[in-house]
């Protein structure tokens, strides 16, 4: 699509912006332009007394304009203001052209928690941050009330997480098969998967070091996470080692929580579970997705639904503390009716975790070259099935405990963990909210040192691609700097 901005607005916050209404949109300067090629137009001028913004969106003849003007008030900084305005005239402009209103207004970012959370430590209380998020922000009274109520709980959690803690995650990307819409940098060929042993002799050594500069900096391991991919995917003697590792740097008893990925449910075993359970582990995740046999096949996944019941069954009499499912509203081929049976299923079952996701697919996934036309900006049956799961979990003594959001989501919607009482996962949150140091390892991983009295986050990258992370020049600088890059952000913080 083509897009004009006259004014001093953020690029990336429009293209936000637009893909509400247009997602898989791109924004390549070179894109051919054609009649069908939709044209958005986005004008903001800085006044004395507030911000003027305009907005028109333009397919061949057919074109819808809105505007807006916001004052400067107490409260709100000037970009505020400014990105207030923008948005209301670009989505009063769509909502205009398209004739439906998205349920989460013009709040486009992934962790839209982090607005609400500033509304209430601006002394707000939860009904007038409903009413700033209708207000302000055009939530409807459904997502205003959601977001609001994770924000009181996540609040309650904030406040216990101590000073000088941290959290410590290790990547294992690697699966048994990929997912057709999948985005995550996880490996699943032969050749790839031979890579494994290599990678976790070069995982541990990285382990050892991390641990030991989190102990030579003060600082106490509050969670530790092992995601992917899908870490159930290494043997038995592998997950030995990992988890040998963890236990001999950590001390396990002093943890809150110590998670791990057990997503796919055919690389679940009973030996397995128990390596787990013996390590400490205290939260896994078993992941159906679906309980759709035909939708679960269209999307790659090497499971059926027996199998799942099989591994939830194993982690069940495991002992293991607690158990999350995944659950993908809007997914190909799967309907509202067939998505509810599969909540209530999932109900009856009794994890003391569910996520609900929003089928949402990235450019690198394969079943976006595969013609399936995933790309929606109505929810048609997804909104449907995203708010029964809502309220069956509710009903059920489920709460929402932590949010958040993507682009190229079905219907502009959101992601949402729910638990019963007491039994939230930290680590989603600590990860979510960017709440304190979590140094992760591993190909893919992204170490975030946090300062939030700053507030500052500064970030530490690893290579993407495990062949990329066993490069000896890779590990070698990785040794030289990290350790320096870490003690210069705490040294700042000081």
């Amino acid at each position: 699509m083509k897009l004009i901005i006259n004014g001093d607005i953020s690029r990336y916050y429009v293209q936000n912006l637009c893909l509400i209404f247009f997602p898989g949109s791109t924004f390549s300067p070179g894109e051919e332009v054609t009649e069908e090629t939709p044209v958005v137009t986005v004008n903001m001028e800085e006044q004395e007394e507030g911000v003027y913004a305009f907005s028109s969106i333009k397919i061949g003849e057919q074109q819808a304009c809105s505007e807006d003007f916001e004052k400067y008030r107490k409260g709100f900084t000037e970009e505020r203001i400014k990105k207030i305005a923008v948005g209301k005239a670009v989505f009063s402009a769509g909502e205009s052209f398209f004739g439906y209103t998205p349920s989460w207004g013009i709040l486009t970012g992934i962790r839209p928690a982090k607005i609400s959370r500033q509304l209430l430590n601006d002394g707000n209380d939860a009904p007038q941050i409903r009413k700033i998020l209708r207000n302000e922000y055009f939530l409807n009274p459904k997502k205003a009330a959601l977001l609001t109520s994770i924000t009181l709980s996540e609040a309650k959690i904030i406040d216990e997480i101590g000073e000088k803690t941290c959290s410590l995650y290790v990547s294992i990307p690697f699966c048994p098969t990929r997912c057709a819409y999948c985005s995550f940098v996880s490996f699943a060929t032969k050749r790839l998967l031979s890579m494994v042993p290599e990678y976790m002799e070069r995982l541990i050594r990285d382990i050892d070091r991390v641990c030991d500069i989190i102990n030579r900096n003060g600082l106490r391991l509050t969670t530790v996470y092992i995601g992917g991919g899908t870490p159930t995917t290494l043997s038995e003697e592998q997950l030995v080692m990992l988890l040998e590792t963890i236990s001999r740097k950590v001390d396990i008893s002093s943890l809150r929580e110590f998670s791990i990925e057990a997503g796919r449910p055919d690389t679940i075993t009973g030996e397995k579970l128990r390596i787990i359970k013996d390590y400490g582990v205290n939260r896994i995740s078993i992941n159906p997705q679906t309980l759709n046999d035909a939708v679960l096949r269209g999307i790659g996944r090497c499971h059926t639904v027996e199998d799942f019941y099989r591994a939830f069954e194993l982690a069940r009499e495991s002992g293991i503390q607690h158990i999350n499912t995944d659950l993908i509203a809007g997914l190909p081929g799967d309907t509202y009716r067939s998505f509810s049976k599969t909540v209530d299923q999932i109900i009856k079952l009794g994890p003391d975790n569910i996520t609900v996701h929003t089928f949402s697919v990235k450019k690198a996934a394969d079943i976006v070259h595969s013609g399936a036309g995933v790309y929606q900006p109505n929810a048609g049956d997804a909104q449907k099935s995203v708010d029964y799961s809502q309220l069956k979990l509710r009903n059920n003594g489920y709460l929402p405990y932590y949010l958040y959001r993507q682009r190229n989501t079905v219907g502009n919607l959101e992601n949402v963990g729910y638990a019963l009482p007491e039994c939230e996962g930290l680590y989603n949150i600590y990860i979510m909210e960017e709440l304190h140091h979590i140094f992760a390892v591993g190909a893919g991983a992204v170490t975030k040192l946090v300062d939030n009295k700053k507030p500052t986050i500064e970030r530490i990258f690893m290579p993407k691609y495990p062949y990329e992370y066993l490069s000896k020049d890779c590990e070698r600088q990785f040794a030289e700097s990290y350790e320096m890059k870490v003690a210069e952000f705490l040294s700042k913080m000081d």
